[in-house]
């Protein structure tokens, strides 16, 4: 009767220990995941075409999940660049408020300063509180119509950027300004982590960019919002090269073997 009781108490205190690591693992397993929007404003995209670019991105934020495992940023960029949403955690009340500032801020025109823009979205993800945390991962995403004004620049922002700790940079490459296998080559220049791909025109079938960045050609404005979308939804799933997390049954396993050795220890 004793070592039933023992028995009964040990595999409770199993379980319970079982419970308590898949809990902690739970909580673990489910980082912020930082998602970053360079989005260009230079004089070359129209006002109509930019409006394209925010409804597309509009679009594709509400199909992420508001349970706050995404953290959303946004900059405006030509000449200058403009901070249009701070790192802001994706909720159901957060996103009417996201939405609205992508919808209504200001157009800036000018130049297409793409290295003030990587610069100025890894100063907003890093400041960021959940940057610190033990699993983030910190992606930016470009979206153009056409090369930096300084190659040099760009790549150098983008070296800096992946120093500083963002673990992807990916690009959709707008038009036919930058349709060219020249034009292709300089936006893979600056796609991390490397090598970088090109994608098929226009493809919404996209891999995680932190196992393998890539640029997508979209064929104008008007076919960007399901590219967005596949993007986004593609970035907050685990890459292909990464190693799969230890599931639960491996972590009861680890809790029935104890409590075989209790058992084993009882009847000495």
């Amino acid at each position: 009767m004793f070592k039933m009781k023992f028995l009964r108490r040990g595999l409770a205190s199993a379980l319970i220990t079982a419970s308590l690591t898949l809990s902690a693992f739970a909580t673990w397993a489910a980082p912020v995941t930082q998602l970053g929007f360079a989005l260009d404003a230079s004089g070359s995209v129209s006002t109509a075409n930019y409006n394209l670019l925010r409804t597309g991105l509009n679009a594709a934020l509400a199909g992420l999940p508001v349970d706050g495992s995404v953290e959303i940023a946004v900059v405006s960029y030509g000449t200058s660049v403009t901070s249009v949403v701070l790192p802001t955690v994706l909720t159901a009340a957060t996103l009417t408020t996201i939405q609205l500032a992508i919808t209504s801020h200001t157009k800036a025109g000018g130049s297409t300063n793409t290295a003030g823009a990587i610069s100025g979205l890894t100063a907003l993800l890093t400041g960021s509180a959940n940057f610190a945390d033990v699993g983030t991962k910190s992606i930016i995403n470009l979206a153009t119509d056409g090369e930096p004004n300084s190659q040099d620049a760009a790549v150098a922002a983008a070296v800096a950027a992946a120093a500083a700790g963002m673990d992807a940079l990916s690009i959709e490459a707008i038009g036919t300004g930058v349709a060219d296998a020249t034009a292709l080559a300089n936006m893979v220049a600056i796609a991390f982590p490397g090598p970088a791909t090109i994608l098929a025109v226009n493809a919404t079938t996209i891999p995680n960019p932190m196992g393998k960045s890539w640029v997508v050609p979209v064929s104008d404005f008007d076919a960007l919002a399901p590219v967005l979308l596949a993007k986004v939804q593609a970035s907050i799933k685990p890459p292909v090269t990464e190693v799969p997390e230890p599931g639960s049954l491996a972590l009861i396993g680890l809790a029935l073997a104890g409590l075989v050795a209790t058992r084993r220890r009882i009847g000495r």
